[in-house]
């Protein structure tokens, strides 16, 4: 590690799982631990220099992948709220001011996120938009079933949002990023894609199964790896739950995952990042009341397989951050299930959200069994940046509520 981290004397740590080193793509990484994209530090559609700092100081305490905060490419469809930025030309300075500070700090590894609002995105009367005539894009017009918003994207939308997202991984690329991630989770635009209620196409980017309704994010996949060579990590970041529907699934049985997967990495992923609302949390208890959605995954892919849910708190981010549910601390016995998580094989890497954004030395306190004092996150202290400048008013996960399964904390 180099001398401006304040990292000191891995050594004793050195055979810890949660500390042993592992490969994404080329690319080696120090420890198992990420920072996710958590929606921090943008104003005007573009990161702040507050973005840059935060990274930064995340960065310099140990985990081995920093993954920026979500961005949209540069397309009138992906303007939702100024708290969320876009990855284009004209934001690519200030975005290379996040690279370059975090990759300061020394072996860090990074990937940028490119995420589309779809079908979620909501003009708001009094909210900067500069395309507030422009309808939301999803693939069939639907955020579930049953409930519109926007329109179908046509063929040439589709064509037009791809160039999109292979504009904005160059971008990433040329500014050092050592890979993306492609957000395909939580109902935005990806995502539904994947999903059976909001997919209804009857071209080839619909179907019957997961792998069928995975042609589009995988075509691309194709084309951001044709466009940035074989070294660039692409990471496919998907989930079960949705922000509409926390009970939603886009795969039915563990055997609609191996097609799915196989595509995605026929099509140039080389990671797959599981979001769940727990993280160990139980895929299908019916079948296996250990085994994670991410276990699951491990047993059909050779890739490298992250996850990332609720580490170290009482309370599920979507419980939290959308129903005022206040976390509490567990983080020892946390970590306990993430090492044995790591040596049962049912995962590579974990991520920590809400206990990092509250707790930047949260891996080196890992690292030393330093408890003391860590600090409980709360949403309008730790995110009250974010939150000054973010309308609720301008999403729609408030008004639908199918299910609220989860496995709870434990």
């Amino acid at each position: 590690m180099q001398q401006n981290s304040i990292l000191l004397d891995p050594e004793p740590t050195a055979t810890d799982p949660l500390f042993s080193p592992l490969v994404l793509n080329t690319t080696p990484v120090r420890n198992r631990f990420y920072l996710p994209a958590m929606q921090r530090g943008s104003r005007g559609y573009r990161p702040t220099a507050g973005m840059a700092a935060t990274l930064r100081t995340t960065a310099e305490q140990g985990p081995g992948v920093i993954i920026t905060e979500g961005a949209a490419p540069e397309h009138p469809a992906g303007y939702w709220q100024p708290a969320f930025s876009i990855l284009g030309r004209d934001t690519a300075d200030d975005w290379g001011l996040v690279v370059r500070e975090v990759l300061g700090t020394g072996d860090v590894v990074v990937l940028m996120q490119l995420w589309h609002p779809g079908a979620l995105r909501l003009v708001v009367d009094g909210i900067e938009n500069p395309y507030p005539d422009h309808p939301a894009w999803s693939p069939s017009g639907l955020i579930q079933e049953g409930r519109p918003n926007g329109v179908a994207m046509t063929r040439r939308d589709l064509e037009d949002t791809k160039n999109a997202y292979v504009d904005s991984a160059r971008i990433a690329q040329s500014l050092g990023a050592h890979g993306i991630e492609l957000h395909c989770a939580h109902g935005y635009l990806l995502d539904l894609f994947l999903w059976h209620e909001s997919n209804i196409r009857t071209d080839e980017y619909g179907g019957d199964t997961l792998a069928e309704r995975a042609a589009y994010p995988a075509e691309i996949i194709a084309a951001i790896r044709a466009a940035t060579g074989p070294d660039f990590i692409i990471s496919v970041r998907f989930s079960q739950w949705k922000e509409v529907d926390y009970g939603a699934k886009i795969a039915q049985h563990p055997d609609d995952l191996g097609p799915f997967l196989e595509r995605m990495e026929q099509a140039g992923a080389n990671v797959f990042h599981i979001s769940a609302r727990r993280f160990d949390a139980p895929g299908w208890p019916e079948l296996d009341p250990r085994k994670s959605v991410a276990a699951w995954v491990k047993t059909m892919t050779d890739l490298p397989v992250m996850t990332i849910g609720s580490v170290g708190l009482s309370t599920d981010l979507a419980s939290d951050v959308f129903d005022d549910k206040d976390p509490l601390l567990q983080v020892e016995d946390d970590v306990i299930r993430v090492r044995q998580g790591l040596e049962a094989g049912d995962f590579d890497m974990i991520g920590v959200g809400r206990a990092q954004i509250s707790n930047p030395d949260f891996v080196d306190r890992v690292r030393r069994g330093d408890y003391d004092g860590l600090r409980e996150f709360r949403k309008y202290r730790d995110l009250a940046e974010a939150y000054e400048s973010y309308s609720h008013e301008g999403q729609l996960v408030d008004q639908s509520r199918k299910g609220d399964s989860v496995a709870p904390a434990r």
